[in-house]
Protein backbone atom coordinates (compact mmCIF):
# COMPACT_ATOMS: atom_id res chain seq x y z
CA UNK A 1 0.00 0.00 0.00
CA UNK A 2 2.80 2.37 0.92
CA UNK A 3 4.64 1.80 -2.35
CA UNK A 4 1.53 2.43 -4.45
CA UNK A 5 0.76 5.54 -2.41
CA UNK A 6 4.27 6.82 -3.08
CA UNK A 7 3.88 6.16 -6.81
CA UNK A 8 0.52 7.94 -6.86
CA UNK A 9 2.05 10.91 -5.05
CA UNK A 10 4.89 10.96 -7.56
CA UNK A 11 2.51 11.06 -10.53
CA UNK A 12 0.57 13.89 -8.89
CA UNK A 13 3.72 16.03 -8.83
CA UNK A 14 4.12 18.74 -11.48
CA UNK A 15 5.49 17.46 -14.79
CA UNK A 16 8.74 19.42 -14.49
CA UNK A 17 9.51 17.79 -11.12
CA UNK A 18 8.79 14.32 -12.49
CA UNK A 19 11.13 14.98 -15.43
CA UNK A 20 13.77 16.36 -13.07
CA UNK A 21 13.58 13.26 -10.88
CA UNK A 22 13.69 10.98 -13.92
CA UNK A 23 16.82 12.71 -15.22
CA UNK A 24 18.59 12.29 -11.88
CA UNK A 25 17.48 8.67 -11.59
CA UNK A 26 18.67 7.88 -15.12
CA UNK A 27 22.01 9.61 -14.57
CA UNK A 28 22.75 7.72 -11.36
CA UNK A 29 21.54 4.43 -12.84
CA UNK A 30 23.97 4.77 -15.75
CA UNK A 31 26.78 5.79 -13.39
CA UNK A 32 26.19 2.85 -11.03
CA UNK A 33 26.02 0.38 -13.92
CA UNK A 34 29.26 1.68 -15.43
CA UNK A 35 30.89 1.61 -11.98
CA UNK A 36 29.80 -2.00 -11.55
CA UNK A 37 31.37 -2.96 -14.89
CA UNK A 38 34.55 -1.03 -14.02
CA UNK A 39 34.75 -2.79 -10.65
CA UNK A 40 34.54 -6.17 -12.36
CA UNK A 41 37.42 -5.16 -14.61
CA UNK A 42 39.37 -3.91 -11.60
CA UNK A 43 38.93 -7.31 -9.95
CA UNK A 44 40.58 -8.88 -12.99
CA UNK A 45 43.50 -6.46 -12.70
CA UNK A 46 43.97 -7.48 -9.05
CA UNK A 47 43.63 -11.24 -9.44
CA UNK A 48 45.44 -11.79 -12.75
CA UNK A 49 49.02 -11.67 -11.50
CA UNK A 50 50.63 -13.84 -14.18
CA UNK A 51 50.82 -13.47 -17.94
CA UNK A 52 47.82 -15.25 -19.54
CA UNK A 53 48.76 -18.06 -21.95
CA UNK A 54 47.30 -16.06 -24.85
CA UNK A 55 49.90 -13.32 -24.27
CA UNK A 56 52.83 -15.53 -23.34
CA UNK A 57 54.49 -15.23 -26.74
CA UNK A 58 54.28 -11.45 -27.01
CA UNK A 59 54.67 -10.13 -23.43
CA UNK A 60 57.12 -10.89 -20.64
CA UNK A 61 56.25 -10.99 -16.93
CA UNK A 62 57.88 -7.64 -16.11
CA UNK A 63 55.98 -5.76 -18.82
CA UNK A 64 52.72 -7.45 -17.82
CA UNK A 65 53.18 -6.54 -14.14
CA UNK A 66 53.92 -2.90 -14.99
CA UNK A 67 50.83 -2.74 -17.17
CA UNK A 68 48.69 -4.39 -14.48
CA UNK A 69 49.76 -1.95 -11.76
CA UNK A 70 49.24 0.99 -14.10
CA UNK A 71 45.71 -0.13 -14.92
CA UNK A 72 44.97 -0.59 -11.21
CA UNK A 73 45.99 2.98 -10.48
CA UNK A 74 44.03 4.26 -13.48
CA UNK A 75 40.90 2.38 -12.42
CA UNK A 76 41.12 3.84 -8.90
CA UNK A 77 41.51 7.31 -10.35
CA UNK A 78 38.58 6.76 -12.72
CA UNK A 79 36.36 5.67 -9.83
CA UNK A 80 37.00 8.74 -7.70
CA UNK A 81 36.95 11.22 -10.57
CA UNK A 82 33.73 9.66 -11.89
CA UNK A 83 32.12 9.81 -8.45
CA UNK A 84 33.11 13.45 -8.07
CA UNK A 85 31.72 14.27 -11.52
CA UNK A 86 28.40 12.58 -10.77
CA UNK A 87 28.03 14.31 -7.39
CA UNK A 88 29.00 17.66 -8.92
CA UNK A 89 26.41 17.29 -11.68
CA UNK A 90 23.74 16.30 -9.16
CA UNK A 91 24.46 19.28 -6.91
CA UNK A 92 24.40 21.65 -9.89
CA UNK A 93 20.93 20.38 -10.80
CA UNK A 94 19.60 20.33 -7.23
CA UNK A 95 20.78 23.83 -6.35
CA UNK A 96 19.89 25.46 -9.66
CA UNK A 97 23.41 25.99 -10.93
CA UNK A 98 22.37 26.18 -14.57
CA UNK A 99 19.64 28.84 -14.07
CA UNK A 100 22.05 30.79 -11.87
CA UNK A 101 24.71 30.73 -14.57
CA UNK A 102 22.14 31.89 -17.12
CA UNK A 103 21.14 34.82 -14.92
CA UNK A 104 24.80 35.65 -14.33
CA UNK A 105 25.36 35.64 -18.09
CA UNK A 106 22.46 38.05 -18.45
CA UNK A 107 23.99 40.40 -15.90
CA UNK A 108 27.32 40.39 -17.71
CA UNK A 109 25.53 41.14 -20.98
CA UNK A 110 23.65 43.95 -19.27
CA UNK A 111 26.91 45.51 -18.10
CA UNK A 112 28.04 45.52 -21.75
CA UNK A 113 24.79 47.13 -22.93
CA UNK A 114 23.07 43.98 -24.28
CA UNK A 115 19.49 43.55 -23.14
CA UNK A 116 17.35 40.38 -22.84
CA UNK A 117 16.57 40.51 -26.57
CA UNK A 118 20.19 39.49 -27.30
CA UNK A 119 19.62 35.87 -26.33
CA UNK A 120 22.32 34.56 -28.66
CA UNK A 121 24.91 36.84 -27.04
CA UNK A 122 23.75 35.74 -23.60
CA UNK A 123 23.95 32.10 -24.70
CA UNK A 124 27.56 32.56 -25.81
CA UNK A 125 28.48 34.15 -22.47
CA UNK A 126 26.73 31.24 -20.76
CA UNK A 127 28.77 28.72 -22.77
CA UNK A 128 31.98 30.59 -22.01
CA UNK A 129 31.28 30.57 -18.26
CA UNK A 130 30.16 26.92 -18.30
CA UNK A 131 33.28 25.71 -20.11
CA UNK A 132 35.47 27.85 -17.84
CA UNK A 133 33.84 26.30 -14.77
CA UNK A 134 34.31 22.82 -16.23
CA UNK A 135 37.97 23.51 -17.03
CA UNK A 136 38.71 24.84 -13.53
CA UNK A 137 36.95 22.02 -11.66
CA UNK A 138 38.62 19.42 -13.87
CA UNK A 139 42.10 20.93 -13.53
CA UNK A 140 43.03 19.29 -10.18
CA UNK A 141 42.08 15.88 -11.56
CA UNK A 142 44.14 16.43 -14.70
CA UNK A 143 47.11 17.55 -12.60
CA UNK A 144 46.88 14.48 -10.39
CA UNK A 145 46.53 12.15 -13.37
CA UNK A 146 49.55 13.67 -15.14
CA UNK A 147 51.96 14.43 -12.30
CA UNK A 148 51.10 11.59 -9.90
CA UNK A 149 49.84 8.57 -11.83
CA UNK A 150 51.59 9.11 -15.17
CA UNK A 151 54.75 10.28 -13.38
CA UNK A 152 54.73 7.24 -11.10
CA UNK A 153 54.66 4.86 -14.06
CA UNK A 154 57.17 6.78 -16.17
CA UNK A 155 54.77 8.06 -18.83
CA UNK A 156 54.79 11.78 -18.05
CA UNK A 157 56.90 13.90 -20.40
CA UNK A 158 55.50 17.31 -19.37
CA UNK A 159 56.66 20.02 -17.03
CA UNK A 160 54.11 21.94 -14.97
CA UNK A 161 54.68 25.04 -17.09
CA UNK A 162 54.11 23.16 -20.34
CA UNK A 163 51.00 21.51 -18.88
CA UNK A 164 49.44 24.85 -17.90
CA UNK A 165 50.38 26.44 -21.22
CA UNK A 166 48.80 23.52 -23.07
CA UNK A 167 45.64 23.72 -20.93
CA UNK A 168 45.23 27.44 -21.66
CA UNK A 169 45.84 26.83 -25.36
CA UNK A 170 43.21 24.07 -25.44
CA UNK A 171 40.69 26.33 -23.73
CA UNK A 172 41.29 29.18 -26.18
CA UNK A 173 41.11 26.91 -29.24
CA UNK A 174 37.92 25.34 -27.90
CA UNK A 175 36.30 28.76 -27.53
CA UNK A 176 37.43 29.81 -31.01
CA UNK A 177 35.54 26.83 -32.41
CA UNK A 178 32.66 26.50 -29.96
CA UNK A 179 31.44 30.10 -29.83
CA UNK A 180 31.16 30.82 -33.60
CA UNK A 181 29.61 27.41 -34.30
CA UNK A 182 27.15 27.81 -31.41
CA UNK A 183 26.15 31.31 -32.49
CA UNK A 184 25.38 30.10 -36.02
CA UNK A 185 23.48 27.09 -34.69
CA UNK A 186 21.38 29.27 -32.37
CA UNK A 187 20.66 31.66 -35.23
CA UNK A 188 19.51 28.75 -37.41
CA UNK A 189 17.22 27.57 -34.61
CA UNK A 190 15.88 31.09 -34.18
CA UNK A 191 14.95 31.60 -37.84
CA UNK A 192 14.35 27.97 -38.83
CA UNK A 193 10.64 27.87 -38.10
CA UNK A 194 8.88 24.51 -37.74
CA UNK A 195 11.68 22.65 -39.52
CA UNK A 196 14.57 24.16 -37.58
CA UNK A 197 15.72 20.72 -36.42
CA UNK A 198 16.40 19.64 -40.01
CA UNK A 199 18.47 22.76 -40.73
CA UNK A 200 20.27 22.38 -37.39
CA UNK A 201 21.07 18.74 -38.15
CA UNK A 202 22.43 19.60 -41.59
CA UNK A 203 24.54 22.39 -40.10
CA UNK A 204 26.03 20.17 -37.39
CA UNK A 205 26.74 17.49 -40.00
CA UNK A 206 28.65 19.95 -42.18
CA UNK A 207 30.57 21.32 -39.18
CA UNK A 208 31.50 17.79 -38.07
CA UNK A 209 32.80 16.90 -41.54
CA UNK A 210 34.80 20.13 -41.75
CA UNK A 211 36.37 19.59 -38.32
CA UNK A 212 37.30 15.99 -39.13
CA UNK A 213 38.88 17.18 -42.38
CA UNK A 214 40.97 19.99 -40.91
CA UNK A 215 41.81 18.48 -37.51
CA UNK A 216 44.94 16.56 -38.46
CA UNK A 217 46.47 19.37 -40.53
CA UNK A 218 45.49 22.51 -38.61
CA UNK A 219 44.23 21.74 -35.08
CA UNK A 220 46.28 18.78 -33.81
CA UNK A 221 49.66 20.44 -34.64
CA UNK A 222 48.75 23.24 -32.21
CA UNK A 223 49.13 20.78 -29.32
CA UNK A 224 51.50 18.06 -30.52
CA UNK A 225 54.66 17.81 -32.59
CA UNK A 226 54.32 15.62 -35.69
CA UNK A 227 57.55 14.13 -37.08
CA UNK A 228 57.61 11.91 -40.20
CA UNK A 229 58.46 8.32 -39.30
CA UNK A 230 62.00 7.58 -40.57
CA UNK A 231 62.58 4.95 -43.20
CA UNK A 232 63.09 1.54 -41.68
CA UNK A 233 61.55 -1.81 -40.82
CA UNK A 234 58.65 -0.34 -38.80
CA UNK A 235 57.56 1.99 -41.60
CA UNK A 236 57.85 -0.80 -44.17
CA UNK A 237 55.70 -3.12 -42.06
CA UNK A 238 53.07 -0.40 -41.62
CA UNK A 239 52.99 0.22 -45.37
CA UNK A 240 52.68 -3.52 -46.09
CA UNK A 241 49.81 -3.85 -43.62
CA UNK A 242 48.04 -0.80 -45.08
CA UNK A 243 48.42 -2.18 -48.58
CA UNK A 244 47.04 -5.58 -47.52
CA UNK A 245 43.73 -3.98 -46.50
CA UNK A 246 43.69 -1.37 -49.30
CA UNK A 247 44.09 1.51 -46.85
CA UNK A 248 45.10 4.73 -48.68
CA UNK A 249 48.20 5.41 -46.57
CA UNK A 250 50.16 8.48 -47.64
CA UNK A 251 52.16 9.62 -44.60
CA UNK A 252 53.15 8.16 -41.23
CA UNK A 253 53.98 10.49 -38.33
CA UNK A 254 55.37 10.10 -34.82
CA UNK A 255 53.39 12.25 -32.37
CA UNK A 256 55.27 13.82 -29.47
Amino acid sequence: MGMWASLDAMWEMPAEKRIFGAVLLFSWTVYLWESFLAQRQRRIYKTTTHVPPELGQIMDSETFEKSRLYQLDKSTFSFWSGLYSEIEGTLILLFGGIPYLWRLSGRFCGYAGFGPEYEITQSLVFLLLATLFSALTGLPWSLYNTFVIEEKHGFNQQTLGFFMKDAVKKFIVTQCILLPVSSLLLYIIKIGGDYFFIYAWLFTLVVSLVLVTIYADYIAPLFDKFTPLPEGKLKQEIEVMAKSIDFPLTKVYVVE
